[in-house]
């Protein structure tokens, strides 16, 4: 990490703000703007530089120090020289950022490191700061705020070749706005009665910044710190407004809080103090003020899609110009630092910026996006406006791919659907809705305890079949905004439940069958399309292996065909050899995942044509023999332990409607011929598995066993270590290479999405990325294997703080770093720039029709 970032990032996220109030308090420079005490800065600075010795962050320290005097030659000679902390933001964005315009951008090369920066203290945070200072410069004042919520390289060539249009294949609606402003917004201006939404952060998503040792840097609580952050927002904004009547108010508050009465005693007087300058200064959207400090006077300049973020740029603009006047105090300045020590303290509780990898963590964050806006219906508009109309008005988006849930009746869903058209049509010139497709995606929700009768995940089968149900019967209205519902994906937790929970549900809904209903006939039978399936697939897992399963099932239960997508399939492209070397050539899983992988990487190697050593081949049977023995043989005592090809058999049968399973042998048999329409129950068995292993007596008992008998859940729930060897990790890179094969020959695509995948995933640069293992063609003179035809992302941009444009940039420049062993660079730009060029076009030709 260069140290510039690391300082930004211990200065204003790791060093608790109460340091900085205590010290104002007591008239010391312990931690404040212009002072930050070498202990302190050590005791944070580990967190952050990992890999260095307390010499070496020593220097660092003395670096900052040195870089918070006023020295570098592009400072004008009569700046404020008490500027502190603030220096260090002023320097770093005027490295990163470039004003072409009115446009502010990041220097390409710059890309990667304002990345990772921004990432953690939000854009707004740097780019208001470099607007403030180029302005100071050149003697202007900026009226224009609602620039894009996410600012673009200065990659001309880039953009040009963007500028012919792409397409987003996976935009998850709810996580693609500017989650933190939104929220942050809502509660700056509405910060009483909070107690319900702050009672659902249960734990802190950030490390706990608790300082035993120094009790002056205890935290409060959220609540009150949020409380503490509204007050001085307001009497910031007010002292810059020159209100004396209001701003003595508002001083009056400030001064009882810094004599120890509690924020929550003065909550009412705050909020009060807010709704008094919304009154004022704030401008109405239809009919109701959002944000006190998006004045009246702005909207002249900033009414657009970006309008309800212009007020906290003005105000973070305007500090840092009264920081750069010397218009603050010492007592201001450190109100604002200390302002903005929280800005970013509760920004890593919504934005996934913690370094933790894996689903649950990204998950985490994904149920808190909407806690502070729920129930202010305006902040709900603006979430999906910014979501969509920012996107969809772009000339060159050709389609965005909406990812929304499905509801539990018709009604509701065309209910919801019909808000989002309402919304997108309210601009004056907008024709974006026709480009915008919608997918209707299934929560995957972890399993309930054991229950006599009852299959695994039967919680999600009869979730899902209530929703499907709900989707037919609102295409079966034959409404305009039917023509807008495309496909269908899986989402969520890979380790809640598997593919095998909704083959029924997808055989159904991707036939154009599913069009006939209790026998009535679809208004537009003739014409209508069966929808597109995608699933999330490969992303999160215990093993490689299990991602592959998991993958296999996918295309085998769900009855995948050509021009079908998988979301993510990180499993298979990364590299095995650098996966297993971090978890130390050790997973850790449950027997039953650990029996059913070895059984199907077994079988499934030899059916793909995968050579299996000996060895290994007698490792893997010895080790399937003890956990059938374990699980099964021990608990259901039905004979012999079958031999894995026999288990995988069983496998297949995991894409039926297990309740089948628990007829008797001669309603079992009479069900399964069966040949009349039942509109559901005509999908409850797979076609694709051959009917005569249905038939097979043993291999149904053993489908049964595993859904419905006790002590087998029991005992396949158990937590097992499985050790790695050499053999194993050279058949799951023979595995991977031999299923990106059979996809590219089977036509099913793959949507990446680079950022979700980095901060999710166990890839730690972009250049690591297994789009290059899926497909490489264009970038070397000799491509190996198949290619599958993939199309970049952004998943939750608003979760990730990304932007399409980004992605591409993102790859393009971690390409063009890429160098060998040896530091030779592995890319030649020319090759770069027409892969890019590549994977856009393979992007537009995924998108759903």
């Amino acid at each position: 990490m260069d140290i510039e970032r690391g300082n930004i990032e211990i200065v204003f996220q790791k060093i608790p703000y109460m340091y900085v109030i205590k010290s104002q308090n007591e008239l010391v420079d312990y931690c404040s703007y212009n002072k930050i005490a070498q202990d302190i800065y050590m005791r944070y600075s580990s967190e952050v530089f990992l890999h260095t010795t307390d010499d070496e962050r020593r220097n660092n320290y003395l670096f900052m120090c040195n870089q918070m005097k006023i020295h570098t030659d592009w400072w004008k000679n009569d700046l404020n020289d008490n500027i502190g902390v603030f220096q260090l933001v002023f320097s770093l964005a005027n490295k990163m950022l470039r004003l072409d315009g009115n446009e502010i951008k990041c220097k390409f090369e710059q890309l990667l490191r304002w990345r990772e920066i921004s990432l953690l203290m939000g854009q707004d945070f740097f780019t208001c700061a470099y607007l403030a200072f180029d302005d100071w410069k050149k003697g202007y004042n900026t009226q224009y705020f609602a620039w894009l919520p996410i600012i673009r390289s200065d990659d001309s060539r880039l953009h040009n070749i963007l500028e012919q249009g792409v397409a987003e294949n996976h935009f998850h609606l709810n996580g693609s706005t500017k989650i933190f402003e939104l929220n942050w917004l809502c509660l700056m201006n509405h910060i009483s009665g909070r107690n319900t939404e702050f009672r659902k952060i249960t734990r802190t998503m950030q490390m706990q910044r608790n300082d035993s040792f120094d009790k002056r840097g205890e935290k409060e609580s959220f609540y009150t710190e949020c409380l503490r952050a509204a007050l001085y927002r307001v009497y910031l904004f007010l002292l810059m407004k020159k209100n004396k009547y209001l701003f003595e108010k508002a001083e009056m508050l400030v001064g009882k809080v810094e004599k120890g009465i509690s924020l929550c005693e003065i909550t009412s007087d705050i909020q009060n103090l807010i709704t008094m300058a919304k009154n004022l200064y704030g401008a109405k959207i239809n009919d109701m003020v959002l944000d006190y400090a998006l004045e009246n006077k702005m909207m002249k300049w900033n009414d657009n899609d970006g309008r309800l973020l212009a007020g906290e740029r003005k105000f973070l603009y305007c500090c840092y110009r009264y920081i750069l006047t010397g218009q603050f105090d010492r007592r201001q300045k450190n109100i604002f630092y200390a302002y903005l020590i929280m800005r970013t303290d509760f920004r890593g509780e919504l934005i996934q910026n913690n370094k933790k990898i894996g689903f649950a963590n990204f998950s985490d964050y994904q149920d808190r996006k909407e806690y502070f806006i729920e129930g202010h219906k305006l902040y709900e508009e603006e979430l999906v406006r910014l979501a969509l109309n920012e996107s969809l008005t772009k000339k060159n988006m050709l389609s965005l791919e909406a990812r929304i849930c499905p509801k539990n009746s018709s009604t509701k869903l065309i209910k919801s659907l019909k808000n989002y058209e309402r919304i997108v049509k309210s601009e004056p010139v907008n024709n974006g809705y026709d480009k915008l497709i919608y997918v209707l995606h299934f929560p995957k929700l972890f399993d309930r305890p054991f229950t006599e009768g009852v299959p695994r995940n039967n919680n999600v089968r009869k979730m899902v079949t209530r929703q499907a149900r709900s989707i037919v019967a609102m295409l079966d209205k034959n409404g305009e905004i039917n023509q807008h519902i495309k496909g269908i994906d899986a989402c969520s937790s890979e380790i809640a439940c598997r593919p095998e929970v909704f083959g029924q549900v997808y055989r159904y809904l991707a036939s154009k069958r599913v069009n006939i209903e209790h026998d009535i006939c679809f208004h537009n039978y003739a014409n209508a399309k069966n929808l597109q399936m995608t699933y999330h697939v490969g992303e999160d897992f215990f093993d490689i292996t299990d991602g592959l399963r998991a993958i296999d099932e996918v295309l085998l239960f769900c009855n995948f065909r050509r021009g079908n997508r998988l979301g993510h399939a990180l499993a298979l492209g990364i590299s095995p050899e650098k996966y297993y070397s971090m978890k130390g050539y050790k997973v850790v899983l449950s027997k039953q995942i650990l029996l059913d992988d070895i059984a199907w990487i077994y079988c499934k190697s030899g059916k793909l044509g995968c050579l299996l050593e000996e060895k290994l081949k007698a490792e893997l049977i010895e080790k399937y023999t003890s956990l059938y023995k374990e699980i099964y043989e021990n608990n259901i005592r039905n004979g012999p332990c079958p031999s894995i090809h026999e288990y995988y058999q069983s496998w297949k049968l995991r894409g039926d409607n297990p309740q089948s399973y628990r007829l008797d042998e001669k309603e079992f048999k009479k069900v399964l011929k069966k040949t009349e329409l039942v509109y559901f129950d005509r999908f409850r068995f797979n076609p694709r598995v051959d009917k005569r292993i249905r038939e097979n007596k043993r291999y149904r008992e053993l489908y049964y066993y595993y859904h419905f008998n006790k002590k087998v859940r029991e005992k396949g729930n158990e937590i097992i270590e499985f050790k790695v060897t050499d053999e194993y990790i050279k058949l799951v890179r023979n595995m991977q290479d031999k299923m990106i094969n059979e996809l590219a020959y089977k036509g099913i695509g793959i949507e990446t999405n680079p950022s979700s995948n980095y901060l999710i995933g166990t890839i730690r640069k972009y250049e690591e990325h297994p789009i290059l293992r899926f497909n490489s063609r264009k970038l070397k003179e000799k491509n190996v294997g198949e290619n599958i035809c993939v199309s970049i992302n952004t998943d939750d941009q608003g979760v990730f703080d990304t932007l399409l444009e980004n992605e591409y940039a993102l790859m393009t420049l971690a390409l063009k770093k890429a160098t060998d062993d040896d530091m030779n660079t592995l890319y030649d730009i020319e090759d770069i720039y027409e892969w890019i060029d590549y994977v856009r076009k393979m992007g537009i030709n995924q998108i759903f029709s």
